[in-house]
């Protein structure tokens, strides 16, 4: 039966296994290349599809066009805090310097 030992790297113990010697030796698996490419193909091509489905929805009709409108301005109200906060952090540190 294959136990395990290792040891502490940054303070982390890490475990190392330990080879059993009487497992057998594992082989790579078969594989059908032309399957896996073929598979590979398939989901690229429903991705594409699906964006450009999503492109349509979101440019092409009301409800898109109003769910972009406010994503737009929750980014827009995010990035005003963001200002904000650093001008204030920006005031602060200079006060301090006075």
């Amino acid at each position: 039966m294959a136990g395990t030992r290792g040891h502490f790297e940054k303070g982390v113990w890490v475990e190392e296994p330990i080879p059993d010697e009487n497992a057998e030796k594992t082989t790579e698996p078969d594989i059908n290349i032309e399957e896996t490419l073929n598979a590979a193909r398939t989901s690229v091509s429903r991705a594409v599809t699906d964006v450009k489905v999503l492109g349509k929805i979101l440019f092409g009709t009301k409800n898109g066009r109003d769910h972009l409108e406010k994503e737009a301005a929750k980014a827009g109200e995010k990035m005003e805090k963001a200002i904000n906060e650093a001008v204030e952090d920006a005031r602060k540190r200079l006060k301090k310097t006075e």
